[in-house]
């Protein structure tokens, strides 16, 4: 099982044990979804990079950076839509008709971020100063603490 398998056998273990539950074989269906996402994330990323043109005096830092942003943001639509499905009582918030498609990604865009900014598996420089902001709307001043998207922490590092 892969990195993508094991991420969504932790999370439906947390927040959908009744579906876990509901599975004949949960080792071999996390198997093939963590294969599945693995492919989605590879195909989704190259066909973004074939169709993006090389920007004009771009260094290779540079070049590296944008392709990982880029790759970052593919993992992280492939994860929401295959991986990181709502609990079972968050079901009526992604079914709530008076959020829009885009209120509701936007949502879970923020949400997926600030988790993974919490864990330390990204850092408020791994975003640009639009997702920085786009971050820390409507966020609480604990949260912006824990993630490192204060005021204090982003003059810190130079981003603010």
């Amino acid at each position: 099982m892969n990195q993508y398998g094991r991420r969504a056998q932790r999370h439906w273990q947390e927040f959908r044990p009744s579906s876990v539950a509901e599975l004949e074989d949960p080792e071999a269906f996390f198997t093939q979804l963590g294969a599945d996402v693995q492919h989605e994330v590879r195909v989704r990323w190259t066909t973004e990079r074939l169709a993006e043109p090389a920007v004009a005096g771009e260094s290779y830092l540079e070049r590296v950076g944008r392709l990982q942003r880029q790759r970052n943001e593919v993992e992280g639509e492939v994860l929401r839509e295959l991986v990181l499905l709502p609990a079972h009582d968050d079901v009526a918030l992604a079914e709530d008709p008076h959020l829009s498609a885009e209120v509701l990604a936007e949502e879970q865009w923020r949400e997926y971020h600030l988790m993974e900014l919490v864990a330390g598996r990204s850092q408020p420089g791994d975003f640009t100063a639009e997702e920085r902001a786009r971050l820390r709307a409507e966020a609480l001043p604990r949260l912006l603490e824990l993630t490192g998207l204060s005021d204090e922490a982003l003059r810190r590092q130079g981003l603010l």
